[in-house]
């Protein structure tokens, strides 16, 4: 567990004079640079995709109603997410392919289990005109073939795009009925070894192939068109790191994010590193943001277990129960929950339906990073007013992902003290934790928001 001891609270009501100094907001960035006061939210879940009586990873049965429905519905609240202050919204897979996406297979064809094409296009046409960058979820490490393994349209790809390492090129001709398949196999034409983790639900794509890369930024360029301006990527274990910032330089989004899921800190910052466009003034600033997955789950288990006097760790760098954003916060995605951490994927949710909950979005929701709010929690679970107003504080106080903090610990509470600049400043406390032991200066501090165990006071 790590403290950090030095006195700041003391002299709150006095740094910076009066007020504090706020910085201008760029009008564009790019992939997340420096200083990102954007605000996320994923705009779908597990359930998103699917219809009638489903059961969980645990076994337990749930009904819902969304296939072939989801865009529409998330169209009927677009108004809503302009209201919240919402930047960015992580839409599911937008190509067709089996069940929720993640096993694409004709990636030219934008009609899916969410929608048809027009119902996505339109979804994308509302957000934009709200000023919502829609970012989508890029599946490019593995594809599915369609009616075989490896038979692909639309676009129709050669075999040699498969990995040499990929389980189809060990199977046995009498596992595979597609005639095209057996062809395949037998021609023997494969491509490069892989470049990360396998994944045996589909054909492990070989980036190291330029006609492969120039196909897949093909596909980013058709997104862009339909009105994507920006991509979270999927599996990012799966294929090298520099592909992700070739893919970055070539389609210029607004907005990425890879999903490099690692409870590691020091292996998250490593994928980051990779990211790095070099021949640019400053690779570090177009380096592709990862979601912070050391913070999410320390959070989770300090939450849960009241250990509020353990949060200054993840912020703290020295190794020692570091979350990205004690390393590179510019480039950290914070978050509590997504599609593949809760249920119905996992048995249960990393936060339940409690105070809890409300705690982490004060935390991730005050820090810095990039925060990304989880549909589920904002709509179905009914904490939409609550987040609203923690949004509305961070962004009153022109919180951002290069932020200044200071942390202490005042009995079992944890105190974090946020500036809108990555040097020292000062506009927003916020206290999480159950105690009444810290109350700062009331002269120079006003409370905006709270709720069963937290505070946010921000600077008058």
């Amino acid at each position: 567990m790590k403290i950090q001891t030095q006195s700041l609270f003391a002299r709150c009501g006095r740094i910076l004079g009066a007020a504090a100094t706020l910085v201008s907001v760029p009008s564009a960035y790019a992939q997340g640079g420096y200083n990102d006061p954007r605000v996320m939210i994923q705009g779908f879940g597990w359930e998103s995709h699917q219809d009638g009586r489903m059961r969980s990873a645990s076994g337990v049965e749930y009904e819902v109603h969304w296939r072939h429905k989801w865009y529409d519905y998330v169209n009927s609240k677009v108004d809503e997410l302009a209201a919240a202050k919402f930047d960015v919204i992580w839409l599911p897979p937008p190509s067709q392919g089996e069940g929720a996406g993640y096993h694409p297979e004709q990636y030219f064809n934008f009609a899916n289990n969410y929608g048809t094409d027009a119902q996505q296009r339109r979804l994308l046409r509302a957000l934009l005109n709200k000023g919502i960058e829609p970012i989508a979820d890029i599946v490019i490490n593995h594809r599915n073939g369609s009616g075989g393994w490896a038979t692909y349209k639309n676009p129709t790809w050669p075999s040699s795009f498969i990995c040499s390492t990929d389980e189809f090129w060990k199977k046995a001709l009498s596992d595979l009925p597609n005639p095209r398949d057996r062809a395949i196999l037998q021609a023997g034409k494969k491509g490069a070894p892989d470049s990360g983790a396998d994944w045996e639900g589909a054909r492990d794509l070989g980036h190291s192939n330029p006609a492969l890369r120039a196909e897949i930024k093909k596909y980013l360029g058709l997104l862009k068109k339909l009105g994507y301006r920006g991509w979270r990527y999927d599996m990012a274990k799966g294929f090298d790191p520099r592909y992700i910032a070739e893919y970055n330089y070539a389609s210029k989004p607004s907005f990425a994010v890879g999903e490099y899921w690692d409870d590691n800190a020091a292996a998250v910052t490593s994928w980051v590193d990779g990211t790095k466009w070099q021949g640019q003034s400053d690779p570090a600033l177009k380096a592709c943001p990862a979601f912070d997955f050391p913070t999410k789950n320390k959070l989770a288990t300090y939450l849960n277990n009241s250990q509020y006097d353990h949060l200054p760790a993840l912020s703290f760098h020295d190794g020692v129960n570091d979350g990205l954003i004690a390393i590179n916060r510019n480039k950290a995605v914070t978050f509590l929950e997504n599609h593949d951490t809760g249920f119905p994927q996992k048995a249960e949710d990393s936060f339940k339906r409690n105070e809890k909950l409300m705690q982490g979005y004060a935390y991730i929701l005050t820090h810095p990073g990039i925060p990304c709010v989880y549909w589920k929690h904002y709509f179905d679970w009914q904490y939409g007013p609550q987040i609203k107003a923690l949004i509305r504080a961070r962004k009153y106080a022109r919180v951002n992902s290069g932020s200044y903090m200071k942390t202490e610990v005042h009995g079992n509470n944890y105190v974090a003290i946020i500036g809108d600049k990555p040097t020292e400043s000062s506009t927003l406390i916020v206290k999480i934790g159950q105690g009444l032991e810290f109350n700062p200066d009331s002269r120079v501090w006003k409370l905006e928001t709270w709720g069963d165990g937290y505070a946010v006071w921000v600077r008058k």
